[in-house]
């Protein structure tokens, strides 16, 4: 079966591995996006599924636009497509140039969670289970028909990175069990219920800024977990001469017992000197922070540092 193969992100590098690995399966081609500036330096730098790729002496292309590869699809006449993660809408001339169409794996129990950020939306909501989804591409955003899916429980002290590791694998069983099955006809993709639909967002850096006014330690908890890959979560406070530091928080822990007596968004101690943000309910413990163009460091670093951010109002 001639394969070819669409990703970019890490979460498609597990799914990658596990096709590459079956020895009845030829994977003909990897289609990733280009390497990207990524650093303080601003080096270009492979994605982890070209790095992948270029590991397992797969043959890769970069294109701008999948477009520029139709002529090398064409050429090579797979049997069937799958897409991960790639980053890029494929026209219906693309997908439709399998023999077996074109697959892709969604990390969510799709009709819900349709677009770019499923995993971060699953940890902002405390969504207490996600899964996987095997889906014929059609011309509409993770939309088309599915094959299978898998339901998955979340953990409480999942992030980012813990949930993506335990979908990638749980995507990379099923496209090794389901997918033989779809090709001989075992397995008839079913429409999806349109009316069950919801839709996720493209995450952008401001939407890591903690309103303290409205949101609980929970809440605040949770957006820590699901951005802690980027754009990371953060506040503004004022140094000695009024200027606004960006305060990047690194680990946290949610308090929901503390908090009372204290207005929102503003920092406070206890007699072990750990340090507290008040929320709008309860409040969160900061282990590890970032002050601006300043290193990680410790709570006690911190206040050493800045003396003057007791009784803030954080914003």
């Amino acid at each position: 079966m001639k394969i070819i193969f669409a990703g970019t992100s890490e979460f498609a590098v597990p799914i990658l591995k596990s096709i590459a690995l079956q020895s009845n399966w030829d994977v003909s081609l990897i289609i990733a996006e280009p390497a990207k500036p990524a650093g303080r330096k601003n080096q270009l730098a492979h994605s982890p599924v070209a790095q992948a790729a270029q590991e397992l002496n797969l043959k890769l292309v970069t294109p701008k636009s999948v477009k520029d590869a139709a002529d090398e699809i064409r050429n090579i006449n797979p049997d069937i497509m799958i897409v991960v993660a790639y980053g890029q809408i494929l026209p219906r001339d693309i997908f439709d140039l399998p023999k077996h169409k074109t697959v892709n794996i969604h990390p969510s129990l799709l009709p819900k969670l349709r677009g770019p950020s499923p995993i971060q939306t699953t940890l902002a909501q405390g969504l207490t289970e996600t899964g996987v989804s095997l889906m014929l591409i059609d011309e509409k955003l993770d939309h088309g028909p599915i094959i299978s899916q898998e339901l998955l429980a979340t953990s409480e002290v999942d992030n980012y990175f813990t949930l993506e590791k335990k979908l990638a694998d749980l995507g990379a069983k099923m496209i090794m069990r389901d997918l033989p099955r779809y090709i001989s006809g075992d397995l008839k993709p079913k429409p999806q219920d349109d009316s069950r639909a919801t839709y996720t967002k493209l995450i952008k850096k401001e939407d890591g800024r903690m309103d303290w006014q409205k949101m609980s330690d929970e809440n605040i908890h949770n957006l820590w977990r699901a951005y802690i890959k980027w754009p990371g979560i953060f506040t503004f406070f004022k140094n000695k001469n009024g200027q606004n530091i960006r305060l990047k928080l690194i680990q946290i822990e949610k308090c929901p017992t503390l908090g009372v007596g204290h207005n929102p968004g503003e920092i406070f101690s206890d007699s072990s000197k750990n340090l507290y943000i008040a929320c709008h309910k309860g409040a969160i413990k900061i282990i590890k922070l970032q002050p601006e163009n300043s290193r990680i460091i410790s709570p006690i670093e911190f206040l050493n540092g800045y003396k003057d951010v007791f009784w803030q109002r954080l914003c």
